[in-house]
C-alpha cells in the first residue's frame, strides 16, 4: 500500500517590520522568499536586518531571494543591510539574491557600485515598453 502525503500551501501572511515597510515570507524548499513593499529607512532597516538574517540562518535556507518590485525607497541605512546580508550568507555558503529592483532604489545601488556585487538578475534593466 502506496502512503500519499499532500502539502498544502498556506497563504503567506504580510509582516508589518515597521510603519513603512511590510514583508512577505515563502519557503519553497530550500529557497526562501521576502517580498518587501514600502520603504527601507534608518528607522526600519533594523528589524528588516532582524528578520533576514533570521531567514538566512534557518538550516533549510540555502537561498534567500529577496524580491523588491514593491519596494519605492532604499536610503544608505538599507544598503547597509543589503551587504551585510549579502557577507553573511556567502560565509554561510549560501546565495542572496536581489529581483524585481524598481527605479529609484536601483539608482541608488548603481551609483554607489554596489549593485555589481548582487547576482545578475538585480543587475539587469527591466525592459520598458516603448
Amino acid at each position: 500500500m502506496k502512503t500519499v502525503a499532500f502539502f498544502w500551501q498556506r497563504t503567506p501572511k504580510a509582516l508589518s517590520l515597521d510603519a513603512d515597510i511590510q514583508a512577505v515570507c515563502q519557503d519553497r524548499g530550500t529557497e526562501c522568499e521576502v517580498r518587501l513593499s514600502g520603504r527601507i529607512t534608518i528607522d526600519s532597516s533594523p528589524s528588516l536586518r532582524a528578520l533576514l538574517l533570521r531567514r538566512l540562518e534557518s538550516r533549510s535556507c540555502q537561498v534567500l531571494t529577496l524580491e523588491l518590485g514593491e519596494l519605492v525607497y532604499l536610503d544608505t541605512s538599507g544598503l547597509a543591510v543589503l551587504v551585510e546580508i549579502l557577507r553573511s550568507a556567502r560565509n554561510q555558503a549560501k546565495e542572496f539574491h536581489l529581483t524585481g529592483l524598481q527605479e529609484r532604489p536601483r539608482y541608488l545601488l548603481e551609483t554607489t557600485r554596489l549593485l555589481r556585487l548582487f547576482d545578475k538578475a538585480a543587475s539587469e534593466t527591466p525592459r520598458r515598453n516603448t
